[in-house]
């Protein structure tokens, strides 16, 4: 593709460089950017973009490890006596709440490219890694079950299907929003807690 003309003053802000990024996909296609697109655009160096990222889809991941953060250090102030997939889902939901237009533009433009680039696919399971450890690790404190058993694995892999269902669905559907998305696919995905079942409650 044809590099914008000029580009912005230099940009030393990885979240900068992802905003850059993603719009260029968005226009021209994710594989028709290239790195030397991204920083012309930013008005950087390639050296520059490559201090912060090794590849150019991993730009669409730039909040993902403050994302876990958040969410683990949810999990970890649980109350015990709750029910695990509510504080899964309560703490989901905190995660991935949108207070601004242009917080859900970014969201759903990452969520379009997840599901129409390949390249940015073949990282799904990767980007997830820390909601499925997370979720099994959380789900096995909070019902007293072993890590390595069933249940808790069944957990972890639950909770990335649930993402998986919820932003597709946000997708297909751009004229709705996120939340009321995750809370059906959480309480659709998510199995039961097995202490609450075996009290009849």
């Amino acid at each position: 593709m044809t590099r914008p003309p000029g580009g912005r003053p230099a940009t030393t802000s990885a979240r900068e460089l992802a905003d850059t990024a993603q719009r260029l996909f968005l226009e021209c296609g994710f594989e028709n950017v290239t790195v030397e697109d991204i920083a012309a655009a930013a008005g950087v160096s390639r050296r520059t973009f490559f201090r912060y990222f090794s590849t150019k889809s991993d730009v669409l991941w730039v909040e993902t490890p403050g994302e876990n953060e958040q969410f683990a250090k949810l999990l970890a102030h649980a109350d015990p006596a709750l029910p695990y997939d509510q504080v899964i889902t309560q703490a989901a939901l905190i995660t991935h709440r949108i207070t601004s237009p242009g917080q859900r533009e970014w969201a759903l433009h990452r969520a379009q490219l997840v599901f129409s680039a390949p390249a940015v696919q073949a990282q799904i399971w990767g980007a997830f890694q820390g909601w499925r450890s997370e979720g099994r690790a959380f789900a096995a404190r909070q019902t007293g079950l072993d890590e390595d058993g069933f249940f808790p694995l069944a957990v972890g892999q639950a909770l990335v299907a649930a993402m998986l269902t919820a932003h597709e669905y946000w997708v297909e559907n751009p004229q709705t929003e996120l939340e009321p998305a995750l809370v059906r696919a959480l309480s659709l995905h998510l199995p039961p807690d097995p202490r609450f079942v075996r009290e009849g409650r």
